[in-house]
């Protein structure tokens, strides 16, 4: 002999494949059902979110600011605060954007304080007895999510 070892019926060529088939069944069982992201609708940052309000109105009032070369000045502040526990994880870094109905003006809102989940928005013309509607969406990574409307009155 020649010191090679001879395999009967080509039983290393047979190896691979049957390694192969025996390990079909295990990968067959990794299969995952196939995701349809017209039912992914539960995260809040979503413009499609269909779950609970993720704004809260902490009500309105004002408050005298000084300026420097105009003097004091009264402004209507409006709190609102987001239900930050709707979020799928913790920690979301966001801010809110914030469009007034009654001046068409477009702002983007930081936490205040930062950290929070707590935002002011002001307005330096007062509006006594009639309602100011905001617009507000929460936004993230220049994206925004579905609007909702807060509405308070001075």
């Amino acid at each position: 002999m020649d010191g090679r070892t001879i395999y009967p019926f080509g039983a290393m060529k047979l190896k691979p494949l049957f390694l192969l088939l025996a390990l079909l069944p295990v990968l067959g069982g990794c299969y995952k059902d196939d995701v349809d992201p017209a039912k992914l609708t539960n995260n809040p940052f979503d413009p499609e979110y269909v779950g609970e309000n993720i704004f809260v109105s902490d009500g309105t009032f004002t408050e005298t600011v000084f300026i420097q070369g105009v003097g004091n000045v009264v402004r209507q502040v409006i709190a609102f605060h987001v239900r930050s526990e709707l979020f799928l994880s913790s920690g979301a870094t966001y801010s809110v954007q914030v469009h007034d109905q009654q001046n068409g003006q477009t702002v983007l809102l930081n936490p205040d304080p930062p950290g929070g989940n707590a935002f002011k928005y002001y307005k330096q013309n007062l509006v006594q007895g009639a309602p100011v509607c905001l617009e507000l969406r929460l936004s993230n990574n220049l994206s925004v999510a579905r609007a909702e409307t807060i509405c308070v009155t001075l």
